[in-house]
């Protein structure tokens, strides 16, 4: 569609909601935004029972509730949603990413895929956007595009202010990644669709808080393109696929794309969340937010019976087994049922548009056609650095910006920038002190920094690091500023990721043997030779390698068909049962203190997450102190490219990292 068109469009959108006025005390915004949840609800719990960790090829064919029970079946897409509100309470309508992340490790305990990633990512120390792009596999998957009806139930008609929330939501633990656009998109449709119905006119909004680059733009473009050119939903389904495959259930452009297909092709409310479902790949998140647009288009009142009746007015959620933690404790508990979850977004409205300027007066919103789109604040955050974080308090802002990664390597460089910006009408004279962990050197390093008024200033700090054992998993730098003639202000924490610490024996040529015969062979780094905590302790010619996080990087050293041994040591400051996996996409074996703990003989998908399965995941015991683990990988010469994800978490049923589990040194380091 060219821009002239889009742009007539847009006049013509204009012209219809000029004069909306969005009555927030009205019985018809407490529909719609009961309707968002209980829609959510009936897509949420028609889709749960068929999400499965891979895309299947095929669609599924599935027409009513696999499984029905009172208040639906609980799942994160709405309950994680009731902590975000939480927070909203107690927080205000200044909530920010940072305050976000306190209630990630307060409240959520899943781990699952990303949100454990994040977790422990917050548990070392590093504030969003940080913790939401290290280390973090699944940052393109759909644990933040499920998170939005929230920010869009509390700015209603206004998409730029629910954007913003949802915004500082998804960095959270997708920072860099797609499903940013994902949640952007929602939260725009959604709040945009309190005051106007139209899908076309929707999906338009939604897609000006896209890039067009993105694979989310292309993955929703490509559904479309197919129901424009007539196709069936099935043979939609297949476009999106092609445009942008991929074979993780959760990887969220693809899903984008199926929440799509659901809308333009259901014939109803539940015709369109059963295709949606239907698509296969990641069917509560798809059916559920498929619910809740149709719920706020139609309202409570407007919703089929047949769907709605049989989840009844709970809210069904998982904290009985931890999957909330201290949710109904203390003195604001979630909601319990829907009518209260609606009271309270209702309340929270009201507060949020207020505090934006975004109310005509005490309830009453009327809808300027221009905020439906996205504006340029919006767009530049499409390429905010994931790895600058922002402390804009005190007499200057300062932002720290890691450049690639907060992980350093020993006896390598490491360069930070940080910027001071001055919003005084006087120059500002900063003297900057960042202090180093003991052990590093120079500490600490001195500079005097004039900042011009309303400006900025790049400061660059080069770093040389250390060797083990001065490199902890977590390394706190201290950033302290003194602006001449001002109040003084909060320290700044810079934390620097240690990398793991491995050695490799190099390859092993197959030499005419399969890789299955490769793998039950024993080659010399399986037998002890020496003292285990030695580096003489295992035959063969090892070599030193790090990792900046939970990849082993040895696809050029395993280039070849044969076997390769990689060996790491952990500091276990208790004796604990840990679950250890070995998230290869080849054969491997794993050993934890010479005991044989993993042997997996296929070439799986990746899908390197904490819980894992049976085959290549297992319990281990760990010891106080250190702990040997051996690993083995096969692999044919036509196999794929080799890649491995070492994952380490609790052995209990949540899985939780293990961030204070020693990885950056060997105990010969240490003697």
């Amino acid at each position: 569609m060219s821009v002239v068109c889009k742009e007539t469009e847009r006049q013509e959108i204009a012209r219809k909601v000029a004069h909306t006025v969005l009555d927030l005390n009205s019985e018809t915004f407490r529909d719609k935004v009961y309707g968002c949840w209980l829609g959510k609800n009936c897509g949420g719990t028609l889709g749960a029972p068929l999400e499965k960790a891979f895309g299947e090829p095929e669609p599924f064919d599935v027409w009513w509730y696999p499984q029905l029970q009172e208040g639906g079946i609980p799942n994160d897409d709405l309950e994680m949603q009731l902590i975000w509100l939480k927070a909203l309470e107690e927080v205000g309508s200044g909530l920010r990413a940072a305050d976000l992340a306190q209630y990630w490790l307060d409240h959520i305990g899943y781990n699952w895929d990303e949100y454990g990633l994040s977790k422990t990512n917050l548990r070392l120390g590093l504030l969003p956007p940080v913790s939401g792009h290290y280390n973090n596999w699944f940052k393109d998957c759909m644990g933040c595009p499920i998170r939005s009806e929230i920010w869009a139930c509390v700015a209603p008609g206004v998409p730029s202010i629910a954007v913003r929330f949802a915004y500082e939501d998804a960095i959270c633990d997708h920072a860099g990644g797609e499903s940013v656009f994902g949640e952007l998109f929602n939260t725009a449709i959604e709040s945009a669709a309190f005051v106007i119905s139209d899908r076309e006119q929707l999906l338009e909004i939604g897609l000006s808080y896209v890039p067009t680059w993105s694979k989310t733009a292309r993955a929703i473009t490509a559904a479309r393109d197919a129901y424009a050119a007539g196709e069936d939903w099935k043979s939609a389904r297949l476009r999106v696929l092609q445009t942008t495959p991929h074979y993780n259930a959760q990887y969220s452009p693809i899903n984008m794309g199926f929440q799509v297909i659901g809308w333009l092709y259901g014939e109803d409310f539940g015709d369109a969340i059963c295709k949606a479902v239907n698509c296969g790949y990641d069917t509560d998140c798809t059916g559920a937010t498929l619910g809740s647009i149709l719920g706020i288009i139609a309202g409570r009142s407007g919703l089929p019976r047949r769907w709605t009746e049989p989840l009844g007015e709970a809210i069904a959620t998982n904290e009985s087994w931890g999957g909330l933690r201290h949710a109904s404790d203390g003195s604001n508990p979630i909601p319990v049922t829907l009518t209260e979850l609606t009271d309270r977004v209702c309340v929270q409205a009201r507060r949020v548009l207020e505090a934006n300027g975004a109310l005509d007066d005490v309830a009453t919103v009327r809808v300027d056609p221009a905020t439906l789109y996205a504006d340029d604040k919006i767009q530049a955050k499409w390429v905010a650095s994931p790895t600058r974080i922002d402390y804009h308090y005190g007499t200057l802002h300062v932002d720290v910006d890691y450049l690639d990664t907060p992980a350093v390597l020993p006896g390598k460089g490491k360069s930070l920038v940080t910027y001071l910006t001055n919003p005084h009408p006087d120059s500002m004279l900063a003297r900057c002190e960042l202090r180093l962990p003991a052990g590093w050197t120079p500490s600490p390093i001195l500079r005097t920094i004039e900042v011009p008024p309303n400006a900025s200033v790049a400061v660059e700090w080069n770093l040389s690091i250390p060797m083990p054992p001065a490199i902890e998993n977590a390394n706190q730098l201290l950033l302290s500023l003194a602006a001449e003639g001002r109040p003084a202000q909060p320290t700044i924490p810079i934390v620097l990721v240690g990398a793991h610490r491995y050695r490799h024996s190099g390859l092993y040529p197959a030499n005419g043997l399969s890789d299955r015969e490769l793998f039950d062979r024993e080659l010399e780094p399986e037998h002890v030779a020496g003292h285990i905590l030695s580096p003489d302790g295992r035959p063969g010619n090892w070599t030193d390698f790090y990792t900046l996080d939970n990849a082993l990087p040895l696809e050029d050293v395993f280039d070849a068909g044969g076997a390769l041994y990689a060996q790491t040591y952990l500091w276990s400051p208790a004796i604990q049962d840990a679950w250890v996996g070995v998230a290869a996409n080849c054969p491997a074996k794993m050993w934890v203190n010479g005991e044989l703990v993993v042997q997996s003989f296929r070439y799986p998908l990746l899908r390197p997450n904490y819980g894992g399965n049976r085959e290549s995941y297992a319990t281990a015991q760990l010891c106080q102190g250190w702990n040997e683990v051996l690993l083995k990988f096969v692999r044919s010469e036509e196999s794929a490219p080799f890649a491995c994800h070492l994952m380490i978490s609790d052995a209990g049923k949540l899985h939780d990292g293990l961030p204070a589990l020693g990885r950056t040194r060997t105990p010969w380091d240490v003697r």
